[in-house]
């Protein structure tokens, strides 16, 4: 979530202001430190949980009137916004009898999902680091027993206790960070630091270009995301709702068809990253060269143009169109990135093509909201985005995934968006 949130904020951003996020840092393990405290002292988390509480239930009741005064139509995503903050603090207001039953086993099905789904995605593709990994997902489904099993701690000191490491990786992560961006040379990219380099599936490339500051006006024409979707690119009979979505698609005669994704600036650039030979697709050799490694990589080549594409296969299914971007910096980083055309099914990809060149564009898009940015933490939409990006790092970027990504990026990146709603609440107050 953080590595996101200093994506977008930008290396410049965060240069600028690293002994704010030493203050940031020292909070976090502030607060951390202070939980524990409260529960070593009687075992129950108190204070700090409470006044969490409040603070949400005011956030809460404040969107939900911003979201119902707002303008004429009811702003639904504002109002899920309040609605889910009230939710979360009546979960910790919640009867002291019962002990947070419902908030502990809410936790213990979290890690204990989010652990099976990196066993599984990590046995699958076995990648760059990959029993690191496995150790994480173990930690995760033995926490999980913990809290279920009420062993060697009650859950209600187990929940609180994982907030409190929760807050105390964050403030660790944040301080990494301000010291990684204090050394960090001019011009370059978050990405180049080992928060980020330290846990692709592969080794990183593509990334010794120069990168400067996000622009402040829009470039003339928007970036565009193309999308084909396995199903709309094959001819499919039998429907499987998620795996189709997000994985792939079997058509009639068997063939796994993955889907695709291209990126385009106009005329200057086009990402569209295909292996020179098909790779054998039939569902029973599929699961063989479903591998990160490297030794599973083979040759590929960029195609030229949508056109091409189009004429050689059939349109996109899906166009998303970003209106603000950093152009330069995305044409300094193609130069690099487009002399390595090697291909692999899983980790070098269309799709991660495609998300490493967006992460390129888009990084220091919130620069100008300054340390306001961290406002997204509480953000759902912001919290959904990241659920979509560790999800695609703890297996594969697909088409379907990179699709809902760039669908919830341009929301969280709208210019400004919380002040118009701001200004049009203020209005509608005048007028009454």
């Amino acid at each position: 979530m953080l590595r996101l949130l200093f994506l977008l904020m930008g290396a410049q951003l965060l240069k600028a202001r690293w002994l704010t996020l030493v203050g940031v840092a020292l909070t976090c393990f502030g607060l951390g430190i202070a939980i524990i405290i409260d529960i070593a002292q009687d075992g129950l988390l108190s204070v700090p949980l409470n006044m969490l509480a409040l603070l949400l239930i005011v956030a809460g009741v404040g969107e939900c009137i911003k979201a119902r005064v707002a303008d004429l139509r009811i702003d639904w995503p504002g109002m899920a916004k309040g609605w889910a903050f009230l939710l979360i603090a009546f979960l910790i207001f919640s009867d002291p009898a019962d002990n947070n039953v419902t908030a502990s086993l809410l936790f213990g099905v979290a890690f204990l999902l989010d652990g099976l789904f990196r066993l599984i995605s990590t046995s699958l593709m076995r990648c760059r680091l990959w029993r690191r990994k496995v150790m994480l997902g173990l930690t995760e489904i033995g926490l999980s027993g913990v809290i279920f099993s009420n062993w060697p701690f009650h859950h209600h000191i187990t929940v609180p206790l994982c907030f409190a490491l929760v807050l105390l990786a964050w403030g660790a992560a944040t301080m990494a960070m301000a010291l990684q961006v204090w050394r960090l040379p001019e011009n370059a990219s978050v990405t180049t630091l080992p928060m980020y380099t330290s846990r692709g599936l592969r080794r990183p490339h593509g990334t010794a270009y120069s990168h400067p500051p996000f622009p402040d006006c829009d470039p003339a024409a928007p970036l565009k995301v193309l999308v084909w979707t396995p199903v709309g690119s094959a001819e499919v009979t039998d429907r499987r709702l998620i795996i189709d979505r997000y994985l792939a698609a079997v058509d009639q005669h068997g063939i796994i068809s993955a889907g695709h994704a291209a990126l385009s600036l106009e005329q200057e650039i086009y990402i569209s990253h295909y292996p020179v030979k098909d790779i054998d697709r039939n569902f029973t050799n599929f699961r063989a060269v479903l591998r990160a490694g490297e030794e599973y990589d083979v040759s590929g080549c960029f195609l030229p143009s949508l056109q091409q594409e189009i004429d050689d296969w059939c349109l996109p299914d899906h166009r998303i169109h970003l209106p603000r971007y950093n152009a330069e910096a995305l044409r300094n980083y193609w130069k690099i990135y487009s002399s390595d055309t090697t291909y692999n099914l899983t980790s070098r990809n269309c799709s991660t093509s495609v998300m490493q060149a967006l992460d390129v564009a888009m990084e220091g898009i919130l620069s100008d909201r300054g340390m306001r940015g961290f406002a997204l933490l509480f953000d759902p939409q912001f919290w959904l985005l990241g659920l979509v990006r560790s999800r695609a790092e703890g297996m594969t970027w697909t088409p379907g995934l990179l699709m809902d990504y760039v669908t919830l990026l341009k929301k969280v990146t709208a210019p400004a968006a919380g002040r118009i709603r701001q200004s049009r609440f203020r209005r509608r107050l005048q007028l009454k």
